[in-house]
């Protein structure tokens, strides 16, 4: 695969492809197995390497898990925050971003505020330009 490759996981209701993302980003543990990602063993990690290893993988949530008392900058800021972002360097890194995927007349707007699509676009913000 090629650096900064997206894939989609695609099935009917039930066949474990939220499972299968969480797996992917240690969320949930396997009952038994290994599960490797980009050559490290994932689901032998924890506390900072996983934390680091997580960093790594994005992933958009079908329910978006956005914060609602936040905006959608400070919904983007935070996910950069996490990533270990330097502080000087968010809000021009946020602003960047929210052109990127057409929301930069949004910045200052809350989740109820939004259309189920810039919803998503603020989801795939957060998990692919961090």
């Amino acid at each position: 695969h090629a650096a900064g490759e997206i894939f989609g996981i695609v099935g009917t209701s039930g066949a474990g492809k939220s499972t299968l993302l969480r797996t992917l980003n240690a969320l949930t543990r396997p009952s038994q197995g290994r599960v490797n990602v980009n050559g490290v063993e994932i689901s032998a990690l924890d506390g900072k390497a996983l934390r680091q290893a997580r960093q790594r993988i994005g992933m958009i949530f079908q329910h978006f898990n956005l914060m609602h008392t936040r905006t959608v900058a400070q919904n983007v800021a935070f996910s950069l925050k996490a990533a270990g972002w330097e502080r000087s360097k968010i809000a021009p890194r946020v602003a960047e971003i929210l052109t990127l995927v057409g929301l930069a007349d949004k910045a200052n707007r809350f989740p109820v505020q939004l259309s189920g699509g810039q919803k998503q676009r603020v989801g795939i913000a957060r998990a692919r330009y961090r």
